[in-house]
Formats: structure tokens, sequence, C-alpha cells
């Protein structure tokens, strides 16, 4: 499956995992998978999120407004994108989703592990 949400705790962070390429049908899966994880989190709360694109080939254009409309991108309890392994063109995808949504923060980072120890750094997560 080209798109994996996985959950860690104690603290709730989610990881989503791209590979390969992916499309609109992917996307639509992605809704059911989420749907759990987002259904525990109250309205209050700061989840955060690590988005893992090592292994994503591409995003086609015509994702890109679809992409948009994603909890990943849209849900308020969203306070921090931890963006691994994303090259300059999935760099400034990220930074044009997280700009659109303008309420939290994308911020990159080379390994899942530099994006982990940050996320338990972050401002926020005394509200987790």
């Amino acid at each position: 499956m080209p798109i994996i949400v996985e959950r860690i705790d104690p603290d709730p962070v989610l990881v989503y995992r791209f590979s390969g390429r992916i499309t609109l049908g992917d996307l639509e899966a992605l809704r059911a998978q989420e749907a759990p994880h987002f259904s525990t989190v109250q309205p209050d709360d700061c989840l955060r999120i690590i988005l893992d694109l090592s292994e994503l080939y591409t995003i086609p254009a015509e994702l890109f407004a679809p992409l948009q409309h994603t909890r990943l991108v849209r849900d308020r309890r969203v306070c921090v994108v931890s963006v691994v392994g994303a090259n300059a063109y999935l760099r400034a995808l990220a930074i044009s989703l997280g700009l659109l949504a303008a309420r939290h923060d994308f911020v990159f980072y080379n390994t899942r592990e530099e994006a982990l120890a940050a996320l338990e750094r972050h401002p926020e997560t005394s509200r987790a």
C-alpha cells in the first residue's frame, strides 16, 4: 500500500509513510486509514505528525488539490508536521500545502529519529 498511517504512543504521534507513486485511490483509502486515529483526538489536543516521504517517487500534479483537503493539512488539531526524506520537489510541495493551511508548522528532518526528538521538544507537546 503506497500510504500507511500508524500511531506511536505514549504521546500520540501519527506517522504517514508515502511510497512509490500515489494515486487518487490511495488518497481515498487514506481517509479510511486515518479516521480511527483522528476519532480519539480531543478538540483542543495538539496532534503531531511525521510525514515520511523517504520512499516516495512522485506526486502527480492532479493530486495537489486532493492533498490540500486531507486531515494532515486541514485538521485544526494538527499542530506540527515533521517531514522526513523529502527531495527538493517534495519539500516545495509540502511547504505549499502547509502554507495554504497556515494552521501548523511543516518542519524538515533527515531521519525519523530526528523528527521524533524534535516533536518531543515542540512547545505544543504539553497539550497532547
